[in-house]
């Protein structure tokens, strides 16, 4: 279903005739839309049939609406595939520091911050050791701050390092 999604929402003509049911809730006619969109009449029943098809358009009795379900379930299932989002249900109190699959903020309470810890050793790769870059790297791809959540690691002791600080491995 995703390529489909994706492909429907690939043309500008499409979008637009999407934006414009987005934009003024409620049902709406062929002529209405075209008129919002800018669009000939032609171009958005072509749209409509495409958006119909990946599950962007209710029909009913009233008209058109916009469904966006689709694009929400394409946006959680694409954000529970990354190494953050396989573990993050395991950690429920930690939904307000995660965005898209990523760790958008580290907490200021204690609490938290031990929990965030627990969640990216689950979502680290299991290795023996790291070298600084690797685990940086590793780290890259769980959040934007990569340096900070080492340091957090470290200092929760979930982590230790090598008095040079060149490499990393599980704590006790």
């Amino acid at each position: 279903m995703t390529t489909e999604l994706l492909s429907a929402l690939g043309d500008p003509k499409r979008v637009a005739v999407l934006g414009a049911l987005c934009a003024a809730p409620g049902a709406h006619t062929v002529a209405g839309i075209g008129a919002r969109a800018g669009l000939s009449e032609r171009d958005v029943q072509r749209a409509l049939a495409v958006l119909g098809g990946a599950g962007l358009i209710r029909r009913d009795d009233a008209g058109l609406s916009a469904d966006l379900g689709p694009i929400r379930a394409a946006a959680a299932d694409g954000a529970a595939s990354t190494p953050v989002g396989r573990v993050a249900a395991d950690f429920p109190r930690l939904d307000g520091c995660l965005k898209n699959g990523r760790i958008a903020t580290i907490p200021a309470d204690g609490g938290l911050k031990a929990e965030l810890g627990r969640l990216v050793m689950a979502a680290l790769p299991r290795r023996d050791a790291y070298t600084e870059r690797e685990l940086t790297t590793e780290l890259k791809a769980l959040g934007d701050e990569p340096v900070a959540l080492r340091r957090l690691l470290v200092d929760l002791r979930l982590v230790e390092r090598a008095a040079d600080g060149s490499r990393y491995w599980p704590g006790p």
